[in-house]
């Protein structure tokens, strides 16, 4: 099992949220930059 599957990852840019169900290896990219883990607690501030 992927050490990314379950983990949520955003957008800094415009927010978006995806979580993890397959890990095919590839990072994941919105609004041209590679998407952020987001930590527990994050309010979507930093």
């Amino acid at each position: 099992m992927s050490s990314r599957v379950g983990k949520v990852y955003f957008c800094a840019i415009c927010g978006n949220e995806v979580e993890f169900v397959k890990d095919s290896g590839v990072s994941i990219i919105c609004c041209g930059e590679e998407m952020r883990l987001k930590k527990e607690g994050f309010n979507g501030e930093e």
